[in-house]
This record gives C-alpha cells, structure tokens and sequence, in this order.
C-alpha cells in the first residue's frame, strides 16, 4: 500500500542527487512522495534574494507536510537550507534530519538542532518511523543516540 505524503527536501546543492536517492530508499517503504524540493539542476532566471523565497520557496514548504533536511558535511554552512528550517518551523511542519549515508563527524545545523522533530541515520525503518512520528528519535549517522536540545513539538 502506498503511503502518499507532500515532501520538501531542504540540501546543500553539492547533495542534489541524493533526493532521488531518499526517494527510493523510502520506495521500498511504500512511500510515494510528492516532492516540491528547489533544484539547482533546475535552473531559473531569478537572483534576488527575496524573490526567490517568495516566488519559489515559500509555497513550496507551505504546500508541503513534512521537511527531511539532508545532513552532509556542508549542509551546515547553507544560509539557505538554515533559512528553510527556521521558515518550515514557523509554519509548524515536521522537520526530520537524515543523514546522508558515509558522512561522518558532520555538523548539524544549528536550527536543524533547535527545531527538528527527529534526527535519523539514512536508515528507511527509522525515517519511517521519524515520518509517523510516533516519537522522537535522536540518532546519529550510525544509529546512536543522540542527546536533543528540543522538547519534542507537536504538529497540528
């Protein structure tokens, strides 16, 4: 049975091609996910700042019910993947980390830390169970648990 859910994937562009990867990973899950994710690969003509947060990102997180934020080694020096975290938690939606597989000692963004509802490895079990929500998971990239700055918030 497919389990169809409306999907932003906030990345550094360097991890571009691992939201097909994420994709389908969670395929073999039954997920079907309807992906409003911003590409790079996919070029516009836009270069203001403001414009392109309005025009482009914006509606795409509105429209979406859950962020997963790819964590790799650069993800934490991206003003724009910080922005669309602290934009995603703004609007109330379910923020999960995943780490990019073979990433090691990478940090995690600081908002990604104060507003994730979970933080997984790139395992489809516990992304399942991060995307359900039945509860928190702090992990890192190797299954360890992780200690979380953030009491866990409830989604409408």
């Amino acid at each position: 049975m497919s389990k169809t859910i409306n999907l932003f994937v906030s990345h550094k562009g360097e991890d571009e091609s691992r939201i097909e990867d994420f994709k389908k990973l969670m395929g073999h899950k039954g997920y079907d996910f309807r992906d409003s994710s911003i590409k790079e690969s996919e070029p516009n003509r836009a270069n203001d700042e403001d414009y392109i947060k309005s025009k482009y990102l914006r509606p795409a997180i509105d429209w979406a019910g859950t962020i997963v934020v790819l964590i790799g080694q650069n993800t934490h020096k991206s003003d724009w993947v910080n922005w669309e975290i602290d934009y995603a938690m703004k609007k109330g939606k379910k923020i999960i980390g995943v780490f990019l597989p073979g990433e090691k000692d990478v940090t995690i963004p600081d908002p990604l830390q104060d507003y994730a509802d979970s933080i997984v490895g790139w395992n489809s079990e516990k992304i399942d169970e991060a995307i359900r929500g039945d509860k928190p998971i702090w992990e890192d990239n190797d299954g360890n648990s992780l200690p979380s700055n953030t009491p866990y918030r409830y989604t409408c």
